[in-house]
């Protein structure tokens, strides 16, 4: 179909079904039309090269696609496939009759609900950060995962994106900075993808490559009755879809922080490390942010022709230069540091913890998730007595694992906050010893609450149950009795903490070694 005929859809008697307020969006590969109850997708005769919706016959079978892909993430979004039938001049939606062309039939949902919108409006809570974070781990891992020797999901055909962007851009007539700008990246990116290259190999064998959303960023997520829904996949280049995990979590990211969002996205890789436990995937994270930031330098710049003179005088060039600075900021070596909170249940160190996350981009590792990690258990579930997941075992255990995730963090790079209680020397120990070995500056951040405000929080927690912890107040008048000083040695890198206040940037940059 084309755009008139397209227009001459736009009136409520070519639809079989009661419609209200009519509307028409139109994207550069796409018309939607909203009805009130339903939308309809149809898809532009194109062939883009990336993609091919040329004949009716290839939009028929996209339009297939899409519902099958989307349904894993958005069942009750995505109906059926329709026939537009009639004629050019009065086609209509459905019916009999010869087929003018396909439209996917989607459940109509209150574009206010989508999560841009919600960020626009300053509604984007810390709590729903979390559960986009947990949905991400849920699907992740209940999709299989693919093995592929060659093409899409493999090092190899990344590398070659990666050295087209390159050439793509280099095109173009760029000032003397930005093309000294475009230089360096460059020459980092081929130096990360060198140094990566046998982690992403290792971690296509252990099958994280899988076939996923292809574009997630706020705009493609929306509250639908109150539930998280993920939606418009890409359907019609399966390359842009299948890869690695961590790579879609840095494109979600990457996109949060170029609107500026930086706190919001560390939240969200906070939340979805937390639930899906895959912190071995930051060593592969900024250089997947580099490289899809790098994508965006080149669509911005692509809708200008190299020989145009008015690219640089334009807004769009200003973007470029904002998607290029963005993609270098990912390609710096920093120095990581590893902090360790301290302090019996109800403390604070939690709620410390992630706001020291959402200000400096630390990773937590939080004992609670990980010990029930061990016995198979999500954060929020209860323990059972017979599990006795709080044995002297299972703190060992608990201890062992938290130690060697935050080993893998330090390693790729992130500063991590280790969230436990480790009221023993002997609990203390392994941690320090790692920051010893890695050579990395570490704190010991003591938190303090007033003992009514203590146990006025864990009787709150426990009442609303959505927590990891299950200790109560039994268990921290317990931890008091059996709680050790620091040593001499420890308290010269401790810092005392009322978590009643504030964080302050002066708390901040004494927990940051600043």
């Amino acid at each position: 179909m084309h755009a008139d005929s397209i227009k001459a859809l736009m009136r409520p008697e070519a639809f079989n079904h009661p419609v209200a307020d009519l509307q028409l969006i139109e994207t550069h590969i796409s018309w939607v039309i909203l009805t009130g109850e339903f939308a309809y997708k149809i898809k532009k005769p194109l062939d883009l090269g990336f993609l091919d919706f040329s004949s009716l016959d290839k939009r028929r079978g996209f339009c297939a696609d899409e519902i099958r892909l989307n349904q894993r993430f958005a069942p009750e979004l995505y109906i059926e496939l329709t026939a537009i039938t009639g004629t050019e001049a009065a086609p209509h939606m459905g019916g009999t009759g010869d087929t003018l062309d396909y439209a996917v039939k989607m459940r109509q949902f209150d574009q206010h609900q989508l999560l841009d919108a919600i960020y626009q409006r300053g509604e984007l809570t810390s709590d729903l950060i979390r559960a986009i974070g947990r949905q991400l781990a849920d699907t992740y891992a209940q999709l299989p995962p693919l093995f592929p020797t060659e093409g899409a999901g493999t090092p190899a055909t990344l590398e070659a994106a990666m050295i087209q962007n390159f050439e793509q851009i280099g095109a173009y007539p760029l000032p003397g900075p930005e093309r000294a700008q475009l230089a360096q990246l460059n020459q980092a990116t081929t130096a990360a993808y060198g140094a990566l290259e046998a982690t992403m190999q290792q971690r296509l064998r252990d099958g994280f490559v899988k076939d996923l959303h292809g574009d997630m960023h706020l705009g493609n997520i929306a509250l639908v009755d109150g539930n998280i829904r993920f939606f418009d996949c890409i359907e019609f280049n399966p390359g842009f879809r299948i890869m690695d995990t961590v790579a879609e979590i840095a494109f979600i990211t990457m996109d949060m922080i170029a609107r500026g969002a930086p706190a919001e996205a560390r939240r969200l890789l906070n939340s979805y490390l937390e639930y899906s436990g895959d912190y071995l995937s930051l060593a592969l994270l900024d250089m997947y942010r580099s490289y899809y930031a790098t994508v965006r330098a080149k669509v911005t710049l692509m809708q200008f022709s190299p020989d145009d003179q008015s690219l640089l005088s334009s807004p769009v060039f200003d973007s470029f230069r904002h998607y290029l600075g963005q993609a270098l900021s990912y390609t710096g070596s920093t120095q990581p540091s590893l902090t360790l909170m301290h302090g019996v249940s109800g403390t604070g160190k939690s709620t410390l913890a992630q706001a020291l996350c959402e200000r400096t981009g630390a990773i937590a590792i939080r004992s609670d998730v990980e010990r029930k990690r061990l016995f198979n258990l999500n954060p929020e579930q209860a323990s059972l007595p017979e599990q006795d997941i709080y044995s002297a075992e299972a703190n060992t255990q608990t201890l062992e694992q938290i130690t060697a995730q935050a080993r893998h963090v330090l390693n790729a790079g992130f500063s991590c906050i280790l969230d436990a209680t480790f009221l023993r020397e002997s609990d203390r120990a392994p941690a320090l010893a790692l920051a010893e070995a890695l050579a990395v500056p570490v704190r010991i951040a003591v938190c303090e609450a007033p003992d009514a405000t203590v146990r006025a929080r864990l009787a709150q927690r426990q009442t609303e149950g959505q927590d990891a912890s299950e200790a109560g107040i039994a268990v921290m008048e317990q931890q008091q009795r059996h709680y050790q000083p620091l040593t001499h040695a420890e308290q010269a890198f401790a810092v005392a903490i009322d978590t009643t206040q504030p964080v302050s940037d002066e708390l901040v940059a004494a927990l940051t070694h600043k």
